[in-house]
This record gives structure tokens, C-alpha cells and sequence, in this order.
């Protein structure tokens, strides 16, 4: 499952509407639209802000133990978007997780 089906999977189970999301997440209504449509794959700082607008871990979002391929794709995207401003504890976490998976 990828990364912006997992979000909306989760909204459902929740009760959240995307405006609601964004507002809690403090992403703009049109950036959350495009992660959610996967026109756009969000930065890890906004993965972060959407995991805990959800209540749930970055792992749980990028597709934790149960990862299938577009879980592992989603975070190479979102390593190789962030390189020049992820903090080394964000890479350090992605990389354990493309290695694990």
C-alpha cells in the first residue's frame, strides 16, 4: 500500500476530513490534496507532521514491518528528497528502515 493510501486509510478509521488533516498537520489544503492524490511525496518533516496529526508513527505511515514495495519506494523518495535537510536522527531512521525491509 502507498504512503498516501495508508494517510486516507487512516482518516477514514479516524473520521477526518482532508481539511481537518491539514489543519492539524499545519500543511496548506492544496499540498495535503496532492500527497493524498500521490501527485506529490511529502517531505519527512510533513510525513512527520501528518503521523502525529494521526496519532501514529512515521514507521507505521512509510509501512512499518508489513512494508510492500511502495512502502520501500515511498521511503527512498522520501530520503532522497530530504538529503540536504533531513536532521542525520531522520536519515539514520529511514535508512534503518529500507535495511530492515
Amino acid at each position: 500500500m502507498k504512503l498516501n493510501d495508508r494517510i486516507k486509510m487512516i482518516m477514514e478509521e479516524k473520521g477526518l476530513t482532508q481539511k481537518e488533516l491539514s489543519q492539524m498537520s499545519n500543511i496548506t489544503e492544496a499540498s495535503m490534496s496532492k500527497y493524498l492524490s500521490g501527485d506529490r511525496t511529502p517531505r519527512i518533516d510533513v510525513i512527520v507532521n501528518i503521523a502525529n496529526a494521526l496519532e501514529v508513527s512515521v514507521d507505521s505511515l512509510l509501512g512499518g514491518a508489513n512494508s510492500t514495495i511502495n512502502g520501500l519506494m515511498d521511503a527512498k523518495l522520501v530520503l532522497a528528497r530530504g538529503k540536504d535537510t533531513l536532521s542525520e536522527d531522520d536519515k539514520k531512521e529511514l535508512i534503518k528502515f529500507l535495511l530492515e525491509n
